[in-house]
């Protein structure tokens, strides 16, 4: 479905046909020279497309955890629904400032540059507006609810945010968790998933494609700007996860349940 890859990118691709954005986010190495297990880590866009074939796939890889980071509102719309019960499934209600960019699609003379301005203010307010799902995906970690998978519509955003922690938590370099983050311009088949069906974004992207391509993208800004937030008002990452309730103590257990 999301067509020629690089090398790495394939790697970490579970090639299944009615998933969107969906990827294992280990193997990589760390600064003091270990490596993130494979097949612990994944994330994804939507799930709610699965065919049975791919649903029954997802469920032999033995996950334990789901953090789902969509509103309540995308939740009903497009349901997670492959797992079993004994499947740990975390969601949350809440109101944050993403709203803006729906605003922005329905602004007859918004530019490109509106709406990467848009994303930008978008990926700094992420850590405040999603602390409490992030807390509760270290938590289920840290409960050994692994393998685990985190999740948003586009698998992108929100999603991209946790899985850029919890890489930055096991102490794998900034540049690795660039490159991870930046292989959804690689994954994300976007003309498969608007075909399937008639949302705003999918209207506006046959009428304002320039508009909607900062959203329909990942850039290596957004997340600069995520970790200059963290700088701004936690003194880094560190202190950040701190306030989430990974010290040095919850970053060491961390490690060794999920580095080899």
């Amino acid at each position: 479905m999301n067509g020629a890859t690089t090398d790495i990118s394939d790697s970490r691709y579970l090639g299944l046909a009615s998933a969107f954005n969906l990827r294992d986010f280990g193997g990589y190495a760390t600064a003091d020279g270990r490596s993130v297990r494979r097949g612990m880590l994944y994330r994804s866009g939507t799930m709610a497309l699965l065919n049975d074939a791919d649903a029954q796939h997802l469920r032999s890889l033995g996950i334990q955890a789901i953090c789902d980071f969509r509103r309540g509102n995308e939740r009903s719309a497009e349901p997670t629904v492959w797992h079993g019960p004994h499947v740990d499934y975390f969601c949350r209600d809440y109101d944050e400032s993403s709203g803006i960019l729906g605003e922005m699609l329905k602004r007859r003379d918004a530019t490109p540059e509106d709406m990467r301005q848009a994303m930008l203010a978008l990926y700094r307010a992420i850590p405040l507006d999603h602390a409490d799902s992030y807390r509760a995906m270290f938590a289920q970690i840290a409960g050994g609810r692994v393998p685990i998978l985190i999740n948003c519509s586009a698998g992108k955003d929100r999603t991209g945010v946790g899985a850029a922690l919890i890489l930055a938590a096991l102490g794998v370099p900034r540049e690795t968790i660039l490159a991870d983050y930046l292989l959804t311009n690689e994954h994300a088949d976007w003309d498969w998933l608007l075909s399937q069906r008639d949302t705003l974004v999918a209207r506006a992207r046959r009428v304002r494609g320039d508009v909607l391509a900062p959203l329909l993208t990942v850039d290596v800004d957004y997340l600069d700007c995520m970790f200059a937030a963290l700088d701004k008002q936690h003194g880094g990452t560190t202190g950040y996860l701190t306030s989430l309730g990974i010290d040095p103590a919850a970053r060491e257990a961390l490690r060794n349940r999920l580095l080899d």
